[in-house]
């Protein structure tokens, strides 16, 4: 009696939709796990390695062994299936349990996605396209009823819809850190604040040093010892308060008579021209007064400059005479006995 009813058992044989569903959902969880990791770790979710990539997607499989039987188990189905009209039930009708569906995610993942392993992810796909193209019930479905409500156009504009929506997402975490810890007037210590939360963000560190909450360069603590074959010292942070609040931030660099290349400041100054427009209310989440920022700095490593952003004006004046400029650095000419090297730089809130 029981074979029976599961040789009746409704089945679900459109691979691609299927696929689409699946991927859909996959999505999200990935999705969930970047929320995550950007606010709670301030991990910079815009540049990650392939190896970090393929560490994503197993903890994505975590959030998919949670969620996906908890969803199958309250609504039948996912939000992925829901696009396409799918439905997983028991063969009686009922909602499988929180332990069923967590079996059947389970063997999707394994025997479905090869755990989304490198060329084996790949060959359990085909081998299960090809399985539901010649409508064969997958191992994973063969205790339950899988049934699609209509294959109406409109879905498929759901899916792109749902697509969108999920760029758009991602852009929004992405975007979203780079709105720093502190907004509108800034002490020091809130400069600070942000200042550091983006060399994190940026992954920029200053040789043994860091930016106390005074606005200081400290040495920090460590066993080892490090050779620089570059002559780039940080530069002292000055600023101008009212009312115990910032509204001039600057640092002047001046070098005489050095025999070493010289690096560029473009790190310092980008970094805390960030923590102080970041601040401002013009800085709000899809701006692109950082994209701005950097692009002036960054094209201009040893030139002078002078731009506005959010309320707050930048100039740095170069001088320099006895070296060869190149994009990275400045390299001192062959036997040149006297060299000089002079940066100002300085952000004032209008």
């Amino acid at each position: 009696m029981m074979l029976n009813e599961i040789e009746k058992s409704p089945q679900v044989f459109h691979p691609w939709r299927r696929y689409l569903a699946r991927t859909m959902d996959f999505i999200i969880y990935n999705l969930l796990w970047s929320a995550f990791i950007a606010f709670i770790f301030h991990v910079n979710v815009a540049v990650r390695s392939g190896l970090e990539n393929l560490l994503d997607s197993f903890m994505a499989f975590v959030i998919m062994l949670v969620l996906e039987p908890l969803w199958l188990h309250l609504f039948r189905t996912t939000p992925g299936k829901a696009i396409f009209g799918l439905r997983i039930e028991n063969h009686g009708g009922s909602r499988l349990s929180y332990g069923e569906g967590l079996e059947r995610t389970w063997s999707v993942i394994g025997d479905g996605m090869g755990y989304n392993i490198p060329i084996y992810g790949l060959i359990r796909l085909w081998k299960s396209y090809n399985l539901c193209s010649e409508n064969e019930t997958l191992p994973w479905d063969e205790s339950i009823s899988y049934t699609i409500k209509d294959t109406k156009w409109y879905r498929g504009v759901f899916y792109v819809c749902a697509s969108v929506c999920s760029f758009v997402v991602l852009f929004a975490i992405i975007s979203a850190q780079l709105l720093p810890p502190n907004k509108g007037d800034l002490t020091i210590a809130e400069f600070v604040e942000n200042y550091n939360y983006y060399a994190q963000h940026f992954d920029i560190n200053f040789r043994d040093e860091y930016l106390d909450e005074t606005g200081k360069w400290r040495k920090k603590k460590s066993d080892s010892t490090v050779i620089y074959i570059s002559h780039s010292e940080n530069p002292e942070y000055h600023f101008i308060l009212k009312n115990g609040y910032i509204t001039d931030v600057s640092f002047e660099i001046e070098i005489k008579n050095n025999e070493n290349m010289l690096s560029p400041y473009d790190k310092q100054m980008v970094l805390a021209s960030l923590a102080f427009a970041g601040a401002q209310n013009e800085m709000i989440i899809f701006s692109k007064i950082p994209n701005r920022i950097i692009e002036q700095i960054e094209n201009n490593t040893f030139k002078d400059y002078n731009f506005v952003e959010a309320g707050i004006t930048f100039i740095c004046d170069i001088e320099h005479s006895g070296y060869k400029e190149t994009q990275s650095y400045l390299l001192p000419y062959e036997d040149e006995k006297e060299t000089y090297f002079n940066l100002k730089f300085s952000m004032n809130k209008q």
